[in-house]
């Protein structure tokens, strides 16, 4: 009886051993896929996932960090990064993983891979996920509301038009007053230059000689000399 009972314990060991090495052997672990990239601002806090399906009792999840710069690239373990109320959190339940990088920065950018191991044998990774940092735009030096910047906008083309209508104009205007005084003063020409016209050639001589001062037709009688003169006929 103690060596059947011993036998039966031998068999229930050898069975429970290798039920133990052949589970991992017979696990099933499928990652997801996750997206390429991601971006956040300087500051923002980032959070990544990763989402897989195994029917392993026993897992653990692997976040790693690979940074590339023009000579080398190296992996950085985030796992090792965690400290309790750190900036790095890791957080995993039956499906999926989670890492939270709080405030994040330029140094944080990279290709982030979760991996899910059963065991020491079956380990599956992510295609990874780039954290892209962006560095925040400068801040305006004044901070307006676009109704008030189209107001500005509008303000700004009805003083170019004021600006380059105004000028045109009294340009203009003088233009047009300089040329009617031209014209006048050409037409008093026109008229003085047609005064002796439509006369003859003997007849302009008693003109010109009317257009002379005319002559003293008497004689001062306080001022008479003995003289002989000559009266002038008019």
């Amino acid at each position: 009886m103690a060596q059947h009972l011993a036998s039966c314990c031998s068999l229930l060991c050898s069975l429970l051993l290798l039920i133990y090495f052949t589970e991992p052997l017979n696990c099933n672990i499928t990652v997801y896929p996750v997206p390429t990239s991601v971006k956040y601002k300087v500051g923002n806090n980032a959070t990544l996932e990763c989402r897989f399906n195994t029917t392993a009792k026993d897992i653990e999840v692997t976040w790693k960090r690979i940074q590339c710069d023009c000579k080398n690239s190296k992996a950085v373990n985030m796992t090792h990064e965690e400290q309790p109320g750190g900036r790095i959190q890791l957080k995993h339940d039956k499906n999926s993983a989670t890492i939270i990088i709080q405030k994040v920065d330029i140094n944080d950018s990279g290709v982030y891979m979760c991996s899910v191991s059963a065991g020491k044998v079956h380990s599956k990774s992510s295609c990874g996920t780039y954290l892209q940092i962006m560095k925040p735009a400068p801040e305006a030096f004044l901070k307006l509301e676009e109704s008030t910047k189209n107001k500005i906008i509008t303000a700004e083309g009805i003083l170019l038009l004021i600006c380059a209508v105004v000028p045109g104009t009294f340009l203009l205007f003088r233009k047009r007053a300089e040329n009617e005084k031209m014209q006048e003063l050409k037409k008093h020409l026109d008229e003085g230059e047609n005064l002796y016209e439509g006369l003859n050639l003997d007849e302009c001589s008693m003109y010109e000689d009317i257009s002379r001062g005319l002559q003293s037709t008497y004689q001062d009688v306080a001022n008479l000399k003995l003289t002989d003169m000559d009266l002038e006929r008019p």
